[in-house]
Order: structure tokens, then sequence, then C-alpha cells
């Protein structure tokens, strides 16, 4: 228990004392004494102290220098005062009195005789012991951890121990979820009223929330209190652990006991983090190799299948998220880049439950098991994008995806390529926010089978360049023209135009390119340009 202003003044050493003043602070807690030798007590008060003084240093003060001064008092949160009237000064001002009730700092006033030394040799040693008994408690407590280390606790096993010795029930929340991890699940739901930020205490190296709540399992009961604390962890989780103190005051050895409990946990956290991330990585691995077929026998690449849970039978597409570069900056990006990856899997797991995912220079790989054709296999992709795009860090970043063939587990190289193509070619085309399969691509296929992706603008022949120069609503009426048979009524109806102004462009157009409309093979490549033509653009 802390040493209180009460716990003070019930010494024998202040028997003969009097209680002048603010009799509602006397439970303010007494961290060390000091004498007052100048008022200016900003520079060397502290929060908890007793101060000791004779008034001397403020005798000649004015009413708003004095109203100054017990204000500094109590922002400092000096514990109580301490007065011993001297030949100097005789009678303590009602104004002092005044301004003690007003911030309620407890005023005593004691005896000519009494000394000063006595005063402070007593609480100064009642304090270290105090303290000494603390820091014994918080060694034992530190014991009892290194030892339920060694059976390698769960959350629950920890948060046990911590109920059994504070006498109050316990909860770790992690992501905000309060039911994770409790000591009585009926304590969970709960609307917070108000939330106050706790001044650090000697002995705590953390930061306490104080928060006034109303439990849905107490019906008509005024607002209980609750403790949170914070517990430091790795990774994009994050844990709370809440102590349901029902308006009990949390004692100084319950402070001990809750200062332990954090670090143990923290520790603990971090190990189980750091076998999961040993543990991802291993897998991550075993992906990389089965999407680029590094392995040296079918008989590895089968255990490779066995351990990600898949079997040789099913039938695999690769899903690809292409995120904008930026994300492949700093940690904080990759930890982005980890966020959306995890949002995404929810909407996958909606539709397929066999799936493993690997981050990758920037990218998100998904491998999925199923039996869909390609266009059902599409729109749920796209359904589960839609899903999320009320979700901030998900829509607002850029990004592709490319959903490869549908091939077996020996051809996953294959489909692993053409996912990647697909977002070297929307890259190559300066386009965002689609999502393209590698059925779409139709007559891009030829380039990506082939390896031509940078070289896509090699394909546009000469004149259909020459003609782009002149007028590009030349070309575009063109590629109307040749999709719908060399028809002029079939072309003006799709571009809104008079069939005279549609055969003058196309008249135009063949003069300026050359174009020689009744040979296939030069068709052919015109078809071809017009469409690279329009990608590119």
């Amino acid at each position: 228990m802390p040493l209180t202003v009460q716990d003070t003044i019930e010494f024998d050493i202040f028997q003969n004392s009097k209680l002048i003043a603010g009799t509602n602070g006397l439970q303010r807690e007494v961290t060390g004494i000091m004498v007052m030798e100048a008022p200016d007590i900003e520079h060397w008060g502290k929060s908890g102290e007793i101060i000791l003084t004779s008034f001397f240093a403020l005798r000649d003060f004015s009413d708003a220098q004095t109203k100054e001064f017990f204000a500094k008092v109590y922002k400092i949160g000096i514990a109580a005062i301490i007065v011993k009237m001297e030949r100097l000064v005789q009678l303590i001002p009602d104004n002092f009195i005044e301004e003690c009730n007003k911030y309620n700092i407890p005023l005593i006033k004691i005896p000519k005789k009494t000394k000063y030394e006595e005063i402070i040799t007593k609480v100064m040693e009642t304090l270290i012991n105090k303290n000494k008994i603390l820091l014994d408690y918080y060694y034992d407590i530190n014991q009892q951890y290194t030892k339920m280390a060694l059976d390698e606790p769960k959350p629950k096993d920890i948060i046990d121990y911590l109920h059994k010795m504070i006498g109050m029930h316990v909860s770790l929340s992690k992501n905000l979820q309060p039911a994770f991890c409790s000591t009585d699940p009926t304590l969970d739901d709960f609307q917070v009223i108000r939330t106050t930020t706790l001044p650090k205490k000697k002995y705590t190296s953390y930061e306490y929330i104080q928060r006034l709540v109303s439990y849905t399992c107490i019906e008509k009961e005024a607002p209980q209190s609750q403790l949170v604390v914070e517990v430091p962890s790795l990774g994009t989780d994050s844990y709370q652990l809440i102590i349901h103190c029902f308006n009990s005051r949390m004692s100084a050895e319950n402070f001990m006991v809750l200062e332990n409990t954090v670090n143990f946990l923290q520790m603990e956290l971090i190990k189980n983090y750091a076998l999961e991330q040993l543990h991802l990585n291993h897998i991550n691995e075993l992906i990389n190799d089965l999407i680029l077929g590094r392995y040296h026998s079918d008989d590895e690449m089968l255990e490779i299948l066995d351990y990600l849970r898949f079997n040789e039978s099913d039938l695999f597409t690769i899903v690809t998220l292409d995120i904008d570069d930026h994300l492949k900056v700093s940690e904080g990006k990759w930890k982005e880049s980890t966020t959306i990856a995890l949002e995404f899997s929810k909407c996958i797991n909606k539709f397929w439950k066999k799936y493993v995912s690997l981050i990758k220079k920037g990218k998100i790989i998904f491998i999925i098991a199923n039996d869909d054709d390609e266009l059902t296999f599409k729109e749920q992709i796209t359904s589960g994008v839609r899903s999320l795009a009320g979700r901030s860090l998900f829509a607002n970043q850029p990004k592709n995806i490319s959903i490869s063939s549908k091939v077996n587990c020996r051809d996953l190289p294959v489909a692993n390529r053409q996912a990647n193509n697909i977002l070297k070619l929307l890259r190559k085309g300066g386009k965002w926010n689609k999502i393209v399969s590698y059925h779409d691509l139709g007559i891009y296929r030829l380039f990506l089978e082939a390896g031509k992706i940078n070289e896509l603008d090699s394909f546009i022949p000469d004149n259909i360049r020459k003609i782009e120069q002149v007028n590009p609503e030349l070309n575009r009426t063109l590629k109307v023209f040749l999709d719908h048979n060399q028809n002029f009524t079939a072309t003006a109806d799709v571009l809104y135009i008079h069939p005279k102004t549609a055969k003058y462009r196309i008249e135009r157009a063949v003069e300026i390119a050359n174009i020689h409309l009744n040979d296939p093979e030069e068709l052919l490549l015109i078809n071809i340009g017009l469409r690279v033509l329009e990608f590119l653009k």
C-alpha cells in the first residue's frame, strides 16, 4: 500500500499537530518530503512531496501571487504542506487556508518544538521500507513468471495467474476485440463512457488508461471502472490488458504484479511472433519454389503440395495483386502490404477454402485450388474486390489484379508467368485498378507468349503511325470500319456520324497510308497495329 498523507499525520511525531485545511486531500500519496526555502516551487517541487515550511518565503506575497503559488502547488501534485510557526511568522494567512481548501491540499500546523529533521527522518524511513517491500514483491512475482515460462504458458494461463494475484477479473483483447481471452467472458460486452490517461507512478513504466464503462451483463447498475494497458508487440496485431476494477482501488502491490504481467506477456507475444515468422518464411520459400518450378523431382514437388495442404489432382489459378511502387519503400509500407493481403484473404475465403499467399517485391500472390470456370472465377474475384471498396487502405491503394488460366500442379510456373505478364502489360499501358484474366487478353496473349511485352509499339505499322500523326480520329474510324466488315453504315452508327462522313474518313486514311483494303495480309497487320495502338493510348 502507498504511504498517504493520512498515514503520515498518524505518526507519533504529529501527535500535537493540527489539520488546518484540505481535509479532502488526506488520501494523496506521499513520495518524498522537502523543506521550502524559496517560493519558486515549479523548479524543485515534485508530485507526491510533502513541503515543510514556515511560510517565511511567502510573507510579502500579494493576494494574486498567493493564488498563483497555490495553483502551481496543485499542478505539480504536492501531497501536503506542513507549516511551523517561527519568530518571524506568527499566523497562517486566511487566504493561504482558502487556497488549500480550494485545491484539497492538506495544511498541517505543527508545534514550534517539533524538529524538521525528525519529520524528514520518519517519512523517508517509512518510504524506504515500503519501497523495499515493493521491490521485493516485484522480484518475487518476476521469479514466478520465470518459472511459468518453462511450461510455455498460453495467454489464458497468464491472465488466470494475474486474476489470482490481484483478485480482479482480467481480459486480454486482440485488435480491439475484447473476447480474445478472459477470466470472465460475461464482462467482455461493455460500452465505454469515458476514457482518462493516468499519470505515471514511480514504479510504472507503461501508460495506463482508466475507463468508465457500462457492462451489458450488469443491469441498472452505476458505471464501473476499468484499467487498460497496451501490451507492446511486434507485427500488425495489437493487444490490450483490461482489468475489471469495479471501482476497487489498485494497490501499489497490484501495479507490481501488473507491470510484471505486461513484461511477461510482451516476451511471450514476441516469442510467438518470432515462431510464426519462422514458419511463414518457410511457407513463403515453398510457395516460391512451387511457382518458379525450383524443385529437383516430381516427388519433391508433391511433398511441397502436401505441406501446403494441396492435392496432386487439384487445379489451380494464380491471382496476383500488383501494388503501386510506393509500398516497396520501407518496413512501414511492408506492413501496409501485409494488411491488404489479410483483407483480401478474407474475401477469397468466402469462395475458396484451399489457398496460400505470398508477399513478394510489392506483389501479393495467391495460389487458389478451385473447380470454377474462368468467367465464374473472375466474377467472384471482382465481387471480393467490391466488398473491400469501403476499406480505406485497400480502396485508396492503386493496384492491378491479374488472374492466370487454370492449370495443374506441374504447370504452376506457367500460370505464374501468365499472371506476371498481365501485370507487365498493364504497367506498360499505364493502367491501374484493373482486374484482368489471361483469357481476357485475346490477341495480346501472342505477345505475352512470344516474350514481346516490352516491344509492343514495334507492332504498330508505319502507315498507322502516319495516320495517327495526321488525325488520330481517322485511326479510330478505320478500326471500327474493319471490325464491322468494312460496312460504312454500321461504322457510322457506332461513331454517331453520317455514313458519308465515315466514307470520307476511310478514303482519307487509305490515301494517307496507301492502304490496300483487299489485301488480307496487310489488313491483319493493320488490325493488330490498331489494337496495340489503342491499348498503349
